[in-house]
């Protein structure tokens, strides 16, 4: 397996806002097109989300498509789920549900699930993928008791519903400590340098002051490295930029 570049994409594509109907929390429905720019190329996003259908659920989509003169090829989708809830009854916060990846590599589908086991608190994967290594189902016990915890596909989201972004940047000032589950596990392990063989990861939200361009800046720790998000006046998500590895997401 040899194209595992591809999938920092997912991982790059956080949630965005646009204008819509305001749902649960402040949430938006939206559905949005965004550039991706990396050292391989350049690549269109389709990002829609928002409270799901007959359900409670925060849910999130989002494709990544080549962009090869020729015509557009789907090279990965997600979907995952979230509840709205309270911890500790002063906290708003989104409770991962269950979430799909879905990435392909010529032309063979490689596919991980996460869903939720309340009786062993613990998260549950099941791989579907070519490769031997990459099947079958694995439980692993939630951390610290309970926290906080993001998607890493739905983390903008998932930390703006708890008020902190708002708030952050009302104080000029402010620091978040979560974790972050990796709906693209095992795969991102297989990507990136220094990431525990772990689904889940403690991260630092920090608020990291304002550009020239006025954005508001966020800077996320998470293994060793840091990805900063980039917010307009609205408290809407407006940029990412991942230095170490020399990406970039913005609105087309």
């Amino acid at each position: 397996m040899n194209k595992l570049s591809l999938l920092i994409l997912p991982l790059m594509i956080l949630f965005v806002s646009c204008s819509s109907a305001t749902n649960v929390g402040g949430m938006k429905n939206y559905e949005v097109k965004m550039s991706l720019e990396d050292k391989s190329g350049k690549f269109l996003v389709v990002r829609e989300g928002g409270m799901a259908k007959n359900s409670k659920n925060v849910v999130s989509k989002y494709r990544v498509y080549s962009i090869d003169g020729v015509g557009q090829k789907v090279l990965e989708q997600s979907i995952a789920f979230s509840t709205p809830g309270i911890l500790k009854k002063s906290v708003r916060l989104l409770r991962p549900e269950k979430s799909q990846y879905k990435v392909w590599f010529d032309g063979q589908l490689y596919q991980t699930e996460t869903s939720l086991d309340r009786n062993s608190k613990s998260l549950v994967i099941e791989m579907k993928s070519p490769e031997k290594q990459w099947n079958g189902k694995k439980s692993f016990p939630f951390p610290g008791g309970n926290g906080v915890f993001c998607y890493f596909t739905q983390l903008v989201e998932c930390i703006k519903y708890t008020g902190f972004i708002e708030k952050a940047i009302k104080s000029k000032a402010g620091k978040m400590n979560f974790h972050i589950i990796w709906d693209g596990y095992p795969y991102i392990q297989e990507q990136y340098l220094n990431l525990e063989n772990d689904p889940f990861a403690a991260a630092v939200l920090e608020y990291d002051g304002q550009t020239n361009e006025k954005d508001f800046r966020f800077s996320l720790s998470i293994s060793g490295s840091v990805i900063f998000y980039l917010f307009n006046e609205s408290y809407d998500y407006a940029k990412i930029f991942w230095p170490a590895q020399g990406y970039s997401l913005y609105h087309r």
